[in-house]
């Protein structure tokens, strides 16, 4: 199996593409260390994967709280002796125009987006370069590249931005301590999100603009980050994976 014995550390991954990547990794043979800031929906989760055989356990994990971030670090190193893979997939969207965000609403795309991936990055790395090994591997977004999209306003687009300029400075800072930082870039996937903000016929219509003729599933994420966790990229370092039907063909 690609990632036998690999511990994965996975952020928001309580449903949506985070759970399709640890149902993957799984799959693939990582001990996954799942995390999501609903605890409850957490252990669910875990409860359902551990099903298929594979070692999971849960975490509450508030990427936006320094302390929760550190805390947790430590108590799956101390479950687990090691991190070798760090999945940032916890994110938020906003709904709100340009004009009408306000400083909170900024604040609060930001800190979640971007901030909460340069905690966990703070708190992971430093065991990682101890090793001289280790994979991370950061979700941004196709709107980072086009300036937003259907969920996805200016502030989101600029969080994401950041995910991926945040990623390369990582991959060239941790080039030489053996650690490989890459950026994976959805387009429209559909989640429970896109549930939440899109009618039925906004979905419809967004697969008209989509190439390959249909909207994405996280499944469709999923496999890129095994990919990216597995030693078959071990020299693919500062990269972004547009994942998008050909929406950007960058």
């Amino acid at each position: 199996m690609r990632l036998d014995g690999k511990v994965a550390v996975i952020t928001g991954a309580a449903r949506g593409i985070g759970r399709a990547i640890a149902a993957e990794m799984i799959n693939e043979g990582a001990h996954v260390m799942l995390t999501d800031r609903d605890g409850a929906a957490a252990k669910r989760t875990a409860h359902e994967l551990a099903a298929t055989g594979g070692i999971i356990q849960a975490f509450r994990l508030d990427v936006t709280d320094r302390l929760q971030v550190n805390e947790a670090t430590a108590a799956i190193l101390q479950a687990a002796g090691r991190i070798d893979v760090l999945v940032n997939n916890a994110g938020i969207v906003g709904v709100a125009s340009f004009l009408e965000t306000n400083e909170a609403e900024w604040d609060r795309i930001m800190t979640t987006n971007l901030k909460g991936i340069f905690y966990c990055c703070q708190a992971v790395l430093p065991q990682m370069v101890a090793r001289n090994k280790g994979k991370i591997i950061n979700i941004a977004s196709v709107a980072a590249k086009v300036g937003g999209g259907l969920l996805g306003t200016s502030t989101y687009a600029a969080s994401k931005a950041g995910v991926i300029g945040l990623s390369k400075g990582l991959a060239r800072e941790f080039a030489s301590h053996g650690v490989n930082v890459n950026v994976i870039a959805p387009g429209s996937i559909t989640t429970d999100l896109t549930h939440r903000y899109l009618s039925a016929q906004q979905q419809l219509d967004s697969v008209k603009r989509i190439p390959l003729g249909r909207r994405g599933l996280p499944a469709d994420i999923a496999g890129a980050a095994v990919f990216l966790a597995s030693d078959e990229s071990d020299f693919i370092t500062g990269a972004t994976i547009d994942i998008n039907g050909g929406v950007l063909m960058d």
